[in-house]
């Protein structure tokens, strides 16, 4: 690492612990080939750290959230006024959703520089004038953007573009209408700075804030707030980067504290990582900037097919989307996938011929479009809950038509991906576009492929008993 990153990354250690914060004393800061900045156990080390330590600490003092511009400064240990001028005028507190709100108040904090209480964090963040080094999809330059066209990014892309245009021109007129001190310079690429910040090393409060620092912060907020209508950004802790199979808890039991415990063993130099939860390469592209590659004992390859039922329909555990996995769902390599099906209780539906790569809520939701009866959904629900490895009769007919209607949906996404062609790859955005792409190609092969094969002895019988 330079010396003056060095230095950097010296005075945010200093600043967190002088605010309740910690680093274990064997982990270090180091500047990595491929992850960039990360955490690792220090190669001076004398011996491994064994699983269940505490990687870092982090004290609500140094976060940073909708709830700071709500006080207008760190979350003090003592009780706070509610009645604390916010850090911004009252319309704008009250026009824009809390997220809006975190994200120009980082801004805020970056314009003040030095003078921020946060300066020793924010100065360690990718720099708004390097934008090559925070960028996500969703703020690419359009050349790059199409290079994802017709995949499961492309469509989130424009979709996040649209409400960032909307929420920063909403925002933006109204510090413009009060003549709020230096509104000129909340400019459109500093708002897109502060949402790739807060996309990409956030956290949920739910996750990282104790029931008792949850009841503090939702005292300093308007009625009606609720405890993840925002993010956090934990200065020390969001520099772990991710490893799906890494095991880690939260330990919130210390006052104020939010604690990443790190289930794994690590050696001296080896680097100690975080797990971002169950996200598909799609998801990681979008919010983090980074897919992972293909290994024998590792996929992360996902295409996501969105319910057919309105979003205002589902229930609040229900998923608004299913995936199609590259391996099929049991196949070990599939971490993500097998683990998000267990927790569904479903894993039956996937010994279903041709549908190993299917999700089974997937699977559910269209044999409700396409079951004839209600009796054709009842033995798919009986089957599915039981023991028996033959598939009834009165299931077959049924389960013909789910293959075809995946099957028929599949190729019609293949076909126009397959329209897309990138002549080269010119930059950085291009060249992670094109991996993505080649790991999602496959995906609607290997399904496309299994598919077909389980549909053609279903067409042979027909053909042998003389149906059309």
């Amino acid at each position: 690492m330079k010396e003056f990153d060095q230095s950097r990354f010296d005075t945010l250690q200093r600043w967190a612990q002088d605010h309740g914060a910690a680093l274990h004393p064997s982990l270090e800061v180091y500047e990595d080939d491929v992850t960039g900045y990360s955490l690792r156990v220090k190669p001076s080390a004398s011996e491994a750290l064994a699983p269940g330590f505490c990687a870092v600490t982090c004290h609500v003092a140094i976060t940073l959230s909708y709830i700071n511009a709500l006080i207008d400064g760190p979350i003090s240990r003592a009780p706070q006024n509610k009645e604390q001028r916010p850090a911004f005028p009252p319309q704008f507190m009250s026009s824009n959703p809390p997220h809006v709100i975190g994200r120009f108040f980082l801004v805020k904090e970056y314009l003040k520089e030095k003078d921020s209480y946060w300066w020793p964090y924010i100065s360690t963040l990718p720099q708004p004038d390097r934008v090559d080094t925070w960028a996500l999809p969703a703020v690419w330059p359009e050349d790059d953007i199409e290079c994802l066209e017709e995949t499961n990014a492309h469509v989130a892309v424009r979709e996040i573009q649209a409400n960032i245009k909307k929420e920063y021109k909403h925002a933006r007129k109204l510090l413009k209408e009060v003549d709020f001190p230096g509104w000129q310079e909340y400019t459109q690429l500093l708002y897109k700075w502060a949402f790739c910040i807060f996309t990409s090393r956030s956290f949920r409060p739910s996750l990282i804030l104790s029931q008792e620092t949850q009841d503090h912060v939702l005292g300093l907020t308007p009625h009606g707030t609720k405890v993840d209508d925002f993010s956090i950004l934990q200065p020390l802790l969001d520099i772990g980067n991710h490893d799906p199979t890494s095991q880690y808890q939260w330990n919130l039991e210390v006052d104020g504290t939010c604690q990443l415990i790190c289930n794994n063993a690590y050696q001296p130099g080896q680097q100690v990582f975080n797990n971002y939860g169950l996200k598909s390469n799609s998801e990681l592209l979008l919010g983090y900037g980074f897919i992972l590659p293909v290994t024998d004992t590792l996929h992360n390859d996902y295409v996501h097919v969105k319910s057919r039922r309105p979003p205002s329909t589902l229930q609040k555990n229900e998923l608004q989307d299913f995936l199609i996995s590259l391996r099929p769902f049991s196949d070990p390599s599939s971490v993500a996938g097998r683990l998000r099906v267990f927790s569904q209780q479903d894993t039956r539906l996937n010994s279903l011929p041709g549908l190993s790569r299917i999700e089974p809520g997937l699977i559910r939701d269209l044999a409700s479009a396409v079951a004839t009866s209600a009796g054709e959904l009842a033995a798919l629900q009986h089957w599915a809950q039981g023991t028996e490895e033959s598939i009834p009769t009165e299931l077959h007919e049924l389960l013909e038509r789910i293959q075809q209607t995946i099957g028929a949906k599949v190729q019609f996404d293949y076909q126009r991906f397959k329209s897309i062609e990138i002549e080269s790859a010119d930059n950085q955005n291009q060249e992670l576009a094109v991996r993505y792409r080649n790991q999602y190609e496959p995906v609607l092969e290997a399904a496309m492929d299994e598919l077909s094969r389980a549909l053609v002895p279903n067409h042979l019988a027909k053909l042998v008993k003389g149906e059309q």
